[in-house]
This record gives structure tokens, sequence and C-alpha cells, in this order.
């Protein structure tokens, strides 16, 4: 890949036998860590056409957390001068160092644009001769597939709790929804598993992130398979977060989960990365899409098996949705058939189910894989719910215990059956339809143990 006798490229199968020696490098990013905000540096890997091995680390030192490189996606291209082949770790590393005469210079890596890179050290000099190689790149990145045999990915629907792994994932959404905190949304099309309540809770919460977003963010979810939320914190992660766009598929290594009050949520860890997709793995992001997958026949013979020995409903004609469905239904209001947990129930003490004018007044936590709802029941359907006399308290708090996956309804921990119940939407008031949409539960009855 010579030049000329003062500047040429090493390959990069031949920098790892250059231990020691300055050398100038292209190559395409496939993995991404995050920068550390206490020394300010942060670690990439790169590879090119002539070397089928293992990707080469370059780690970049820098004066200050803006002069680091600032990836703005995956499966770009860096070029490196006068970077020095070190062993960190035991590893063959090429280690970018300001304080030195070391430079870089981040280029889009998609096939076509310009040579204008979008960020470069102040002594960087571009040459004509490097137009060349970037096209080289471009051309040869449309057909790569990056392959790392240490890495196996597991689905949501696997993930334990207080463990690590590896997931590959499409990027929903993200938003900064609370002071300094970001969220970043990501799907596979699996459900989480479903947590045991461990916390007595007056109110649990509906979502991981402090409000739920508004309706017009949420029909840009998917309606099934679940979402998780991986809250980034620290000033080191958020710089990582402009290289993820909605509708990316990409692949973080060693990630974090965790359940808070019966909700997953994930975060990154000082070892976590991203990692390199192909183009044209990446799809735009289509709720509508994905309705091919007919969520009514997928859950209708799940609901059948596991609800009605709880539970019983008036309309088993009706097909089955979820709760993101719902959520996001295109009419405020509307009738639905769901299948669900009871997570919580207000007031939890049997003896204050009624109002002041001795009516039935509930309200629940309902949850499904795709989202929580707040629903009520009131009135005649409280009576139809509970289907025995109102008086009878005794049966009333054993119908509500069994719903609710204990023997009382705060014991901790419980495990919620699924079951399944009708659902009306509708408003509170005329002049704001959406914002006082409400739920609420009807012809819907538990059954005797």
């Amino acid at each position: 890949m010579e030049i000329r006798d003062d500047y040429k490229f090493l390959r990069i199968q031949d920098a790892f036998k250059a231990l020691h020696l300055h050398v100038n490098l292209i190559g395409v990013i496939v993995e991404l860590d995050f920068s550390t905000g206490s020394d300010f540096s942060c670690s990439l890997k790169i590879v090119d056409p002539w070397h089928s091995g293992s990707a080469l680390p370059v780690k970049f030192v820098a004066r200050t957390i803006r002069s680091l490189p600032r990836v703005e996606s995956i499966g770009d291209i860096i070029l490196l001068s006068r970077v020095k082949i070190v062993l960190i770790n035991r590893k063959i590393t090429a280690l970018c160092n300001e304080t030195s005469s070391s430079t870089f210079s981040l280029f889009n890596g998609e096939h076509g644009v310009d040579f204008i890179p979008y960020q470069s050290s102040p002594k960087f000099l571009m040459r004509e001769q490097d137009k060349s190689f970037l096209s080289t790149l471009r051309e040869w990145m449309v057909s790569y597939k990056f392959e790392d045999g240490s890495c196996s990915f597991t689905s949501l629907k696997d993930i334990k709790e207080g463990e690590c792994s590896n997931l590959s994932c499409q990027i929903v959404h993200i938003s900064k929804v609370y002071k300094d905190r970001w969220y970043i949304y990501v799907w596979d099309g699996t459900e989480l598993p479903p947590c045991n309540i461990l916390v007595k809770s007056e109110r649990p919460p509906l979502c991981v992130e402090p409000e739920m977003l508004p309706t017009y963010m949420l029909r840009k979810f998917p309606t099934f398979g679940s979402v998780l939320r991986i809250i980034v914190d620290r000033v080191s992660e958020k710089q990582a977060i402009h290289c993820l766009q909605p509708g990316q598929h990409v692949k973080f290594l060693n990630i974090f989960f965790q359940v808070n009050m019966g909700l997953w949520n994930a975060t990154f860890t000082p070892s976590t990365k991203m990692q390199y997709t192909m183009s044209r793995e990446r799809q735009p992001f289509s709720p509508q899409r994905m309705w091919g997958e007919k969520l009514s026949s997928r859950w209708n013979p799940i609901a059948r098996s596991i609800s009605r020995s709880h539970s019983g409903v008036a309309h088993e004609d009706a097909p089955f949705v979820s709760l993101m469905d719902i959520l996001t239904h295109h009419n405020v209001t509307a009738k639905f058939r769901c299948v669900v947990r009871f997570i919580q129930v207000y007031p939890p003490d049997v003896r204050k189910l009624r109002d002041s004018n001795g009516k039935f007044k509930l309200l629940a936590v309902l949850e499904d894989a795709t989202a929580r709802i707040h629903a009520s029941v009131y009135a005649d359907e409280g009576e139809k719910f509970f289907g025995c006399e109102d008086s009878n308290e005794e049966a009333i708090g054993k119908k509500l215990n069994r719903l609710l996956g204990g023997e009382e309804v705060e014991q901790v921990p419980r495990n919620p059956p699924w079951v399944q119940c009708c659902l009306f939407s509708f408003y509170k008031h005329k002049m704001d339809q959406w914002g006082s949409r409400r739920y609420r539960i009807f012809d819907t009855w538990i059954n005797s143990s």
C-alpha cells in the first residue's frame, strides 16, 4: 500500500508484527468502547481487506475528552498517522497519543460520499492519495461481514438479572428524559421474562423512565415484544450516544441487566462496547411492517392455555391485542381484549372497595410484555368482576389475592398469573381527549379457585 517512501499505510496484518514502531494505518471501525472521563482515553478496533484475523485494538489518549474521536457510526473509516504499536494488557495495540506526534481523521464509511473528514486532529494533513484508499475500503465494506467467534449473543427473553450479556438489537428510540439522564430504547422481537413482585409499593411505576413517552412517540414502537431501556448516566457514555440512530441494528457487548420495581433495565459497564453490524442489516424501524406476525393469532393459543383458569370474559371471539396496541390505538375510545398480569390494586384493603356512593371502585396496574397501564373497575362492572356478594369480604379477598399471585394483597414476593380481560378506553375531558384518556375493565370476572 505504499504511496511514496516517506508516506505509507501499514496493513493491519503487518501492524501486529511492528511492536515498538511508529506506523500509519487506515481501517474500518468495527468495535467501539466508551471514553474514560478520568484519564481521557477510549478504544476502538479496526479491520482492513488484507487481514482475516482479529481486529486491531487502537487506544486514544488525549488532554481533554473533546480531543478524543467522536465516531458517528460503527463502520466509519479512520486514518491514523504515527501511532505506536505497543503491548497493553498483553495485546498488540496501536496507541494514538495526543501528547506525541500521533494524529487521526474520521470519515463516513458509506460508499459514494465525499472525502471530507468529519473530525480530525489539528495537525492532520489530508493527502490526495488518501482518497483512493478511502474508496477501496468503502467498496469493500459493501460485502464485508465482521465475524467475532468469541462473542455469543443473548435474546431479551433469555437475559438474567444481575448478569452481563451481549445483545444484538435494534434501536427504537433515544431520548433525554430526566435532567442529565438519557435512555436508549432497544428491541429484538422477543419478550422480557416476567418478574416477581419483590417490593411492597403503594404505586409501582408504569415505566422505567420518570414519565411515559407521549403517544406520538410510542406509535414508533413495535406493538409486540419488549422494548428494553438502557440507562445512560456517565458523561463518557453520553459521548457515544450521538453515533446511535433509531432503526440501526447494533451489537452491545457486556451490558448489565437489572430489575427495579418489577421492570427490566440495563446499564453500560466499564467494559461495554458497540460492535459493527453490516449496513444491509440496518432497516428503517416500522411497527406497521411487523404486523405480518399476526399478533392476535400468535397470542390466542397462549391466552387460552394460561388464562381461563383464573378469569373469564364475555367476548371470547374478540382478537387479543397487546397493551402497546391499546396505548397507540388511533381512536381515543375503543374496546379490546388482552392477556395481562395484575401487578397491584388500589385500595388493597377489600373493606375500602366502595366509594362514598356505595359503588365498587378499584384501580389496577396491568402489565404485559409490551407495557404497563392503569385500568379501573367501577360500579356494576365491579360486581361482575368479583362475582360474589359485596358483604362477603373474605371471598372477595381470596379472589383478589389469587389474581395478584399471593395469599395476601401486600405479600411479597408475588408472581401474578396471566389472565385475560376486556378493556375499553374513554376520555374524561372533551376538550383534551387524548390527554384525559383512561382505561376501564368490563365484561370480565375472576373465576373461583
